[in-house]
């Protein structure tokens, strides 16, 4: 293998536009309700640039999606109050908001589209109203899923001990 300049001058700043922005209920941090399975069961919707609406073309069939987006107000979050990470876990073992990088990835339910006004209706998104859209790629379960996986003993630890629990309802902040 070649051997790799990893200092960050030696790679170019990369500059992305986004394909569209989320329409959601949630306005703050706050208000997005996290469940042991995904994020969240409200509705938002997609609103691709008109550019991107024939993007869509041959998503019909596929029940789930994955939505890349920008955390455009990562800054503004904090750890909800008691439910720090362990002070060993840092950035990169997390799903925190606030990342050198903040973009965020969520699997979300297809519930419609359409190609004239590229509009997306999903469930599950955890992106706050406004969030910038990068990019949206199909679930295709032979390549997204992986039931083999596994999770260090303390990630279990917190979804059974803080707000990750399979009761309905929104856990308050």
């Amino acid at each position: 293998m070649k051997n790799i300049d990893l200092t960050e001058t030696a790679y170019p700043t990369i500059s992305v536009e986004p394909i569209g922005v989320v329409q959601s209920p949630y306005k703050e941090h706050t208000d997005v309700p996290h469940k042991r399975r995904g994020w969240t069961e409200e509705e938002s919707v997609i609103r691709l640039f008109h550019q991107h609406a024939e993007g869509l073309q041959g998503l019909d069939g596929f029940s789930h999606i994955i939505v890349l987006f920008y955390i455009h107000r990562a800054n503004e979050w904090q750890f909800p109050k008691g439910r720090e990470k362990p002070p060993h876990i840092h950035v990169f073992a997390t799903r925190m908001p606030r990342r050198p990088v903040p973009i965020g990835m969520s699997v979300v339910q297809l519930r419609d589209f359409s190609l004239a006004t590229g509009e997306v209706r999903v469930l599950g998104l955890d992106a706050l109203d406004g969030t910038p859209v990068l990019d949206i790629k199909p679930y295709i379960h032979h390549f997204d899923s992986y039931p083999e996986a596994t999770l260090p003993h303390w990630v279990e630890e917190h979804m059974d001990k803080h707000h990750h629990h399979s009761h309905e309802g929104h856990h308050e902040h």
